[in-house]
């Protein structure tokens, strides 16, 4: 119940920039905690209301230099989510292409800079190596710890 609350609280409202950066904070503890239920509820509903945003909006919101605060608070917990652990984005990945494509060309800065904050956080989660395999288990603890090293040398 009580991640159901703040859900709709984080999907539904935009904040200015400070309390946003407090707002952020919290994505960040509950995208780290859980992450695959954090998207499921969060990221879809943030694509879509960018989407909408730059759908139903005038044409000069690409060029208009003085931007769009729900559009840019949108895009701000966007770049937060992203964060999340490259497999976990992967299932999302039409969605966050569809957002940063349409969203890349916008001339405002706080707006263009969530954007790029956005596209550096989805490289750097899809980018990191995890372990599908751990070679040092229990069993084997006796065993010197080089026969456990990715790269070995012959």
């Amino acid at each position: 119940m009580v991640r159901e609350k703040i859900v709709n609280f984080l999907a539904g409202s935009f904040f200015t920039p400070k309390v946003g950066k407090l707002v952020t904070g919290l994505v960040r503890a509950i995208l780290k905690g859980n992450p695959e239920e954090t998207l499921k509820y969060l990221l879809p509903q943030t694509c879509e209301r960018i989407e909408n945003i730059m759908s139903h909006s005038e044409t000069t919101i690409l060029t208009d230099h003085k931007g769009d605060t729900e559009l840019t608070w949108c895009l701000t917990l966007f770049a937060e989510l992203v964060r999340a652990r490259g497999d976990t984005l992967v299932m999302y990945k039409s969605k966050i292409s569809s957002v940063i494509h349409r969203c890349v060309r916008i001339v405002h800065k706080e707006t263009h800079e969530a954007v790029a904050s956005a596209a550096k956080n989805l490289l750097k989660s899809l980018s990191y190596v995890y372990p599908i395999e751990y070679r040092l288990t229990v069993e084997n603890i006796d065993e010197p710890f080089t026969d456990f090293l990715p790269i070995r040398v012959s």
